[in-house]
């Protein structure tokens, strides 16, 4: 009877003592389990934003207040005529009452919108061609003696060219703005007018270009259909 009471009493004390290290084990894992999901929900570290770089500022462009105003009769447009012996080209050139041409004015293409005559002019046949620097020269003459100012004389950086694009460039600018051939841009500032004149001579062949454009505001001319019109259609 005692031994079988010894072999009871450690039976119960092995159970109570796995018991013990089952418990053990549990609380363990518990604890792990409870620093895990501590650990995967914890807030993501601050992320610094990094300081937006300021924008340049675009470089000024030409002041036309600091043009002295002129009071000298410029005649009608276009104002300047061809050198003599010359005649233009027609099938290069172009007039219009309202279009937009663009002007170098030593730091960028400044578009001005208004009437442009664009003209490509040739040594008429069996006449003399002029060079370079008489071209120059002869609207030089002529456009300071009118109390213009020239802006500009020299080749058109391509830099300036290609934040433009050089289809438009192109399309408003023809010869007078070009990396290829020097232009002298001129302004004439009056009361009521603000006229550029730009002068590129195209070569050996004698050949040049002058562009006159006047600053204006677009013509209206496109307006409401009267119902009167509209019943006899």
């Amino acid at each position: 009877m005692k031994r079988t009471l010894r072999y009871l009493s450690l039976a119960f004390a092995i159970t109570a003592t796995l018991s013990a290290c089952g418990s053990k084990d549990k609380a363990e894992e518990t604890t792990t389990e409870t620093q895990t999901v501590t650990t995967s929900t914890a807030a993501p570290a601050a992320t610094e934003t990094p300081e937006a770089t300021p924008a340049t500022a675009p470089a000024a462009t030409f002041d036309i207040n600091t043009v002295p105003v002129t009071a000298a009769n410029l005649g009608g447009f276009p104002y300047l005529s061809a050198l003599k012996g010359y005649e233009v080209n027609t099938s290069n050139s172009e007039d219009y009452d309202f279009e937009m041409a663009y002007v170098y004015d030593g730091k960028n293409l400044v578009p001005i919108e208004g009437k442009v005559s664009q003209r490509l002019f040739d040594e008429s046949s069996g006449e003399k061609k002029a060079s370079e620097l008489m071209i120059q020269r002869n609207y030089e003459t002529l456009l300071t003696g009118l109390g213009a100012v020239k802006v500009f004389a020299g080749k058109v950086p391509q830099e300036a060219i290609d934040k433009i694009g050089s289809d438009a460039v192109y399309k408003h600018g023809k010869w007078s703005v070009s990396t290829d051939h020097e232009t002298s841009t001129y302004v004439i500032r009056q009361k009521d007018k603000e006229v550029w004149a730009q002068v590129t001579p195209l070569g050996s062949d004698g050949d040049y270009n002058l562009t006159v454009t006047e600053r204006a505001a677009m013509p209206q001319q496109a307006t409401v259909l009267p119902a009167e019109e509209l019943k006899k259609n």
